[in-house]
């Protein structure tokens, strides 16, 4: 019995022998294996700080292009106030001077009359002498003794027209502006005008803004 005893215990040390060898080989093991995931664990770790830092430094550099963008449309912005104030400036001194130039113009034409309706080739290549006898026959000699002095006559600067068609308008600049002044006062007076057979009209050629500075102007003239 007692030698029975004696192996029983000898064959379960040797069972817990083998169990803890076994044990210790898997434990070696999984000691391996941990230490290889905690290596390529490491190793993703340290890459992904290295793309962390590279994000940074990125993120650094828009946010330094970002600053440099906001500069520039600070100034822009301040650049385009200015030059917007420019154009208002510019808008309004072009407004004036085409007002002027319009004025300018329109003074300069307020000596010319338009004479509408006269057929092509009347003049004869004379116009300025054909509108003065022109006058004097509308008018008589009674209200203009002496033939009237025109300064520059010719027909509007247009194409010639074929037989058949509306005349061109002859204007005329006449030197006096009285005489001017009364050749209107008359086509009004003796309406309708009539020129071998045919309807003619008298027009002023200015606008009439002009025609209320010049009539403003000739009434202060004859109170002076």
């Amino acid at each position: 019995m007692k030698e029975d005893a004696n192996s029983s215990d000898s064959v379960s040390q040797g069972n817990v022998n083998v169990i803890l060898a076994a044990i210790g080989s898997q434990g070696n093991e999984l000691k391996k294996l941990i230490e290889d995931k905690m290596t390529a664990l490491s190793g993703r770790l340290d890459a992904l700080d290295a793309t962390l830092v590279n994000l940074q430094s990125e993120q650094a550099g828009v946010k330094q292009k970002i600053v440099e963008i906001e500069g520039a449309l600070n100034g822009t912005d301040s650049r385009l106030g200015e030059v917007e104030k420019v154009c208002d400036d510019l808008r309004a001194e072009n407004k004036s001077l085409w007002a002027k130039l319009n004025d300018l113009e329109g003074c300069s034409r307020r000596l010319n009359l338009k004479f509408v309706g006269i057929m092509e080739g009347e003049e004869r290549g004379h116009p300025s002498v054909f509108i003065s006898d022109l006058i004097t026959e509308l008018f008589g000699r009674d209200n203009f003794p002496k033939p009237v002095k025109i300064d520059r006559a010719h027909r509007a600067l247009l194409p010639k027209p074929s037989e058949g068609q509306r005349p061109r308008t002859i204007i005329a600049w006449i030197h006096n502006d009285r005489d001017k002044d009364l050749i209107l006062h008359l086509s009004r007076e003796k309406f309708p005008l009539e020129y071998k057979g045919k309807r003619i009209y008298i027009f002023p050629d200015y606008t009439p803004e002009v025609a209320v500075r010049h009539r403003a102007f000739s009434s202060v003239t004859k109170v002076l």
